[in-house]
């Protein structure tokens, strides 16, 4: 036999930066506490003792921020000083940002800008990873996180996956590749990490075609599926004409998904009838992987206030708004070092509805729907049109695919200058016939949006390319062709 030698204890320190020795995961539990304990304790604090958290946290973060140049300089430009900053309370004294600023300093201070404090000095003293934003209108921004914005990354999904009933032993499939982008990153680390459920990265329909996306599904026993409602929805279509079952076989336990404007619950209950299983519905950022998620009531979205300060303001003015009342959602992430973000105006519009006890047991505030974005926003005639507010009309008849696409044109006649929109809707192509259709989604539209658009009726399939449908990362709803001069 051959003498099996080990390496002393002295002999084992390292210099190099291990990532298992860059955390004290003791401290970092009990602060914020892996799934089944969060469920128990944190996720059931009443909202005095959610307010103390936040306080405490929200000014340990303030101290570290005055030692970051792109946040001393804009908050002594506003007259602020770090004395004026006393709890939690005094944060509507701090200006928003917007991630324009973050590419502006990027692009001022190559290549991470000020606001990543230690820019790439940091790497190789400490794990780090790079992700970025989804780049659809240039450049891709980067953003570094630390081993424990890492961690939170997959901690806070796999606390909602925990709430709304994932347990060790699950299968959850995620068509959506490990990449630059995050969402993948998050469900992989929640899975592996945290929960105890095998992973299926299978990544998108271009890494993998969907038709073996199901077959893998079939054959190892996928329960649990998360994506985008238009993937969703292609995959039981590809499930039907290319493999001749219906996924509802799959049996599974719910689907995670992003269910954007369903204010009524059309599109909720169209997955949840196609596939046979409770839809929950989530919000997510880059900058903090899972902020908001349904529990098993379906009745709001629970904000992860522990770990982060949620405020809406008034789109035009950006004052603090009411319960109840439309706004965009400014975020500051507690636990962010390496790239802090102090409220940070991410310019989707929401609403925070409800700030009682859920029937869950949880006092954390509930925030409806993500119902678009404001720098989507086109002025139509003196109207403010959201996109994404055509869900529900379009979904209002059986005869279409749910699909459509907004053009925005500037028109002239009569020498007289006139915004224009007309609204592209897929119809099925199984549908009997088209009669009247057209003129319901007119009506509808004029509704909702409060202007009259017109809609072109298209043939199922023609905007799976503009509209990105089917692919990895969400789908585009508008061109604006007044911008582009055309």
């Amino acid at each position: 036999m051959h003498n099996v030698s080990t390496v002393h204890a002295s002999e084992r320190r390292s210099s190099l930066p291990i990532y298992q020795h860059s955390i004290d995961w003791d401290e970092f539990f009990s602060e914020y506490p892996v799934p089944d304990v969060y469920e128990r304790t944190v996720y059931r604090w009443s909202a005095d003792q959610t307010r103390a958290c936040q306080n405490s946290r929200f000014l340990a973060l303030m101290r570290h921020a005055w030692g970051n140049e792109f946040y001393r300089r804009r908050w002594s430009a506003a007259g602020i000083e770090p004395g004026d900053i006393r709890s939690a309370d005094d944060i509507v004294k701090l200006p928003v940002f917007t991630s324009d600023d973050i590419k502006d300093d990027q692009a001022e201070n190559p290549p991470f800008g000020l606001i990543h404090a230690e820019g790439t000095a940091g790497i190789g003293h400490e794990p780090r990873k790079l992700q970025t934003s989804g780049g659809t209108t240039g450049m891709p921004r980067p953003t570094l996180y630390g081993p424990i914005e890492w961690e939170m990354n997959g901690l806070s999904f796999a606390r909602g996956l925990y709430i709304q009933g994932a347990r060790p032993g699950d299968v959850l499939q995620n068509p959506a590749t490990s990449s630059l982008a995050n969402f993948g990153w998050c469900v992989y680390k929640a899975c592996h990490d945290y929960m105890g459920i095998l992973p299926l990265t299978t990544g998108s329909g271009v890494v993998m075609p969907s038709r073996r996306q199901l077959e893998l599904a079939f054959a190892w026993g996928t329960n649990i599926f998360t994506s985008f409602p238009e993937y969703l929805t292609h995959l039981a279509k590809v499930c039907r004409e290319e493999l001749g079952r219906d996924v509802r076989e799959l049996n599974l336990r719910f689907l995670q998904s992003f269910l954007g404007p369903d204010v009524n619950n059309t599109l909720r209950a169209e997955l949840e009838s196609t596939w046979g299983c409770p839809v929950y519905d989530h919000y997510g950022l880059h900058e903090f992987g899972l902020g908001g998620f349904e529990c098993k009531q379906q009745n709001g979205l629970h904000l992860m206030e522990d770990a982060t300060i949620f405020e809406v303001v008034d789109v035009d003015t950006g004052e603090p708004v009411g319960p109840g009342v439309t706004g965009n959602l400014v975020v500051t992430i507690l636990y962010r070092r390496v790239l802090p973000i102090i409220r940070m105006n991410v310019r989707d519009l929401v609403r925070i509805e409800h700030t009682d006890r859920c029937e869950c047991g949880s006092c954390f505030r509930r925030m409806s729907k993500l119902l678009g974005r404001s720098d989507n926003m086109i002025k139509l005639r003196g109207v403010n049109v959201y996109p994404m507010a055509c869900l529900p009309a379009v979904k209002s008849d059986p005869r279409t695919t749910g699909e459509w696409f907004c053009i925005a044109d500037r028109r002239v006649a009569d020498g007289a200058m006139r915004d224009e929109m007309t609204v592209q809707v897929e119809v099925r192509r199984d549908a009997a016939s088209r009669d009247g259709l057209k003129e319901h989604l007119e009506r509808w539209l004029h509704t909702d949006l409060g202007v009259r658009v017109a809609v072109e009726l298209v043939d199922e399939g023609n905007l799976a390319e503009v509209a990105n449908l089917g692919r990895e990362g969400k789908p585009r709803r508008l061109l604006d062709r007044r911008k582009l001069g055309t």
